[in-house]
């Protein structure tokens, strides 16, 4: 049978074996998902300073690990509950949870706590976009740092193990950046052999639980907590360490006021040594002389 095609028609003989619906033939396409981040990812920043990575977190891609990259992915969590139901990502004050969550699996990944090292834990939650397409996941990342001020150090290996015993990135003593009398703008890390004025003693949360305003609510803050660390550090007496002429201790706050309020309190405490350098650390030094 021969068949003509019309304009407004075609042919009307269906061959054998064909039902002429086409669409219950098609599989349904796969719900559109964001995809999520994994544990090992590796990302990289056209910026160099830590303060501005947290100002525009946007600016870290995605690349890979044996390449040259500023963080690494320790894990990767979820926002459940009240956090995961409002109509755009948490802000700061409402990822506490979150932040507790990765300073935990920041240590089991490193093998020590983030902030006895030259590291920063950075968490990031989803973009606007991202979180408009159902993502609720956020990235606990952490970065190496070359010093206190925050100057990104970017590496091609893991940070997997990272803080282990014997570790470089592992804080230990190191010489002050002078910024103005009695202020100091950095640390430049050093042997505790070679000469130096500053050792790394502990890590103390601070007593207050808002983000101190001034000089007079830092203090507050870290320092009783640091005195004591320096004292369990060195086995020195209260006693001893009032008289003492050359040692004093001074911190290093390891979040600004967005990251308190997303629950980093924390400060590096550190043992100061003034008007004199040493070429031996002061950890157990007790009761002598400094």
């Amino acid at each position: 049978m021969a068949c003509v095609l019309g304009l407004l028609g075609g042919c009307a003989v269906t061959p054998a074996g064909v039902d002429k619906d086409l669409v219950d033939d098609w599989g349904m396409l796969a719900e559109a998902k964001v995809p999520e981040p994994a544990a090992g990812d590796c990302w990289t920043s056209d910026l160099g300073q830590l303060d501005d990575v947290l100002a525009a977190p946007g600016r870290v891609l995605q690349g890979p690990c044996d390449f040259s990259h500023a963080f690494e992915t320790v894990h990767v969590g979820h926002f459940t509950g009240t956090a995961a139901s409002g109509g755009v990502p948490p802000s700061r004050d409402e990822m506490a949870d979150a932040y507790a969550e990765c300073d935990a699996k920041a240590k089991e990944f490193l093998g020590g706590a983030w902030q006895t090292g030259r590291l920063h834990l950075l968490l990031a939650a989803p973009s606007s976009a991202q979180w408009a397409g159902g993502a609720r996941f956020y990235r606990c990342d952490v970065g190496a740092l070359r010093t206190e001020a925050g100057y990104l150090e970017p590496r091609k290996e893991t940070l997997k193990g990272g803080l282990a015993a014997g570790s470089p990135l592992l804080l230990g003593c190191g010489n002050q950046v002078a910024a103005a009398k009695n202020e100091w703008s950095d640390i430049t890390p050093s042997a505790c052999t070679s000469a130096h004025d500053t050792e790394f003693v502990g890590v103390v949360t601070a007593k207050t639980p808002t983000y101190p305003a001034d000089d007079k609510a830092f203090q507050a803050a870290f320092d009783d907590p640091c005195e004591a660390a320096l004292l369990a550090y060195t086995g020195m007496s209260p006693g001893q360490f009032a008289k003492e002429l050359n040692l004093n201790f001074g911190y290093w706050s390891t979040g600004g006021q967005q990251e308190w309020k997303g629950g980093n309190h924390t400060a590096r405490c550190y043992a100061m040594i003034d008007k004199k350098k040493l070429s031996r650390s002061v950890k157990g030094n007790g009761n002598a002389d400094i």
